[in-house]
């Protein structure tokens, strides 16, 4: 006799993820693990970061160095991951 275990309601349903990373020295909750340089930029924005979509954002990398990231380029997030976003003309 085959026994068939039936899935629970809910059971195959991923619970949606918050992540907190900080931008500029706020913290941010991102709705998903994955997000594009954009829509994180519009996260903080919406969560009052004095910030515009226009800015140049860049993560922290282990090394400590900060790497450009696109608009639409996707990256995967970390609980306490560091963003830096400067106005594109700010070369410090």
């Amino acid at each position: 006799m085959d026994t068939v275990i039936e899935p629970t309601a809910g059971q195959n349903e991923r619970r949606p993820v918050k992540v907190t990373v900080t931008v500029n020295n706020q913290p941010v909750i991102l709705p998903s693990r994955e997000l594009t340089g954009l829509e994180i930029k519009q996260a903080a924005i919406a969560q009052g970061v004095p910030i515009d979509t226009g800015f140049q954002l860049s993560v922290k990398r282990g090394n400590g160095r900060y790497e450009v990231v696109d608009d639409d380029e996707q990256i995967r997030v970390h609980p306490n991951q560091e963003f830096l976003a400067v106005p594109p003309d700010d070369n410090s």
